[in-house]
């Protein structure tokens, strides 16, 4: 078995978040291949529409991970089904690569979810406005908040096995210092904050939408993977579904695509430990 330097987990609502706002950091741990990575997507991403289109953001990821692992990489991909805090989950796994997809309905920039989805969302999860919540698969059901924050820590415990560097980038879930999210991201990032055994890892949180009022500061290779990674998301969305995140808004995207990731550190239990991983997430780069 390999031995890895650190297992890295990518938590967020969306399949195109962490390609527009924790880039460039993930894209330096994909091309790293003593690193393991993990994604979990709590969302289907489905923004209300069709089941073509929630399953055509699963395979645009694929893709963007695909041409973002950089070193040789000669192990089949494949696909299965993972039984974890009595959930049947969907795993992609691709070398040192693992994806989760939970499948949950878009809740909308508002919380307010969507009418083809019966109006479901993880905020009015979180808010205990419903009890429950359905896959849009309907391959599992969560009963409650804390069954949902149960399982991503289930999904860590699986994943991570004992590791003693695991780090989790998730989004930032103040409102104040991240405003104008979505609802999703925002819920995401409460989600993680209070997992079980959230103070044993090394954590950052990350600004979403709000990155477009930095100045541009991304350039040379950073600016190119990022950009290169998010056209082969959309050309693979386009591909599946004939519909382009950048045909239908190219300056809104071109925006986070200039812009590098704005994130904290939230914590860890040893702080030398923290000086590494923060040194690791600033300077590393394919070599």
């Amino acid at each position: 078995m390999q031995q890895f330097n650190a297992i890295v987990f990518v938590i967020v609502a969306h399949m195109d978040d962490w390609l527009l706002f924790m880039n460039p950091n993930i894209r330096y741990e994909l091309a790293n291949k003593n690193n393991k990575v993990v994604f979990i997507y709590t969302t289907a991403n489905d923004a209300g529409a069709s089941e073509t289109f929630w399953r055509g953001n699963e395979e645009a990821s694929l893709s963007s991970i695909r041409f973002g692992v950089t070193y040789e990489n000669e192990e089949k991909e494949y696909r299965d089904q993972v039984k974890l805090n009595n959930h049947l989950l969907h795993r992609w796994t691709y070398g040192n690569v693992v994806s989760y997809f939970l499948r949950l309905p878009d809740g909308n920039l508002s919380g307010n979810g969507f009418s083809s989805q019966g109006y479901q969302s993880l905020q009015k999860l979180y808010l205990r406005e419903i009890p429950d919540i359905c896959t849009l698969d309907h391959s599992t059901v969560y009963h409650g908040w804390d069954d949902l924050v149960n399982t991503i820590q289930s999904i860590i415990d699986f994943e991570g096995d004992n590791h003693s560097v695991i780090k989790i980038n998730f989004p930032e879930p103040d409102r104040v210092i991240n405003q104008g999210d979505h609802s999703d991201h925002i819920t995401t990032g409460l989600a993680v904050r209070v997992i079980p055994k959230y103070n044993n890892y090394y954590s950052y949180s990350y600004k979403g939408y709000s990155i477009s009022n930095y100045p541009i500061d991304l350039t040379g290779e950073d600016l190119f993977w990022k950009i290169g990674m998010f056209f082969v998301y959309d050309k693979t969305l386009y591909d599946l579904t004939g519909y382009s995140l950048l045909q239908r808004n190219p300056n809104t995207f071109m925006e986070f695509c200039f812009r590098s990731s704005k994130f904290q550190v939230e914590g860890c239990l040893n702080d030398t430990k923290l000086e590494n991983t923060i040194r690791f997430n600033h300077n590393t780069r394919k070599k």
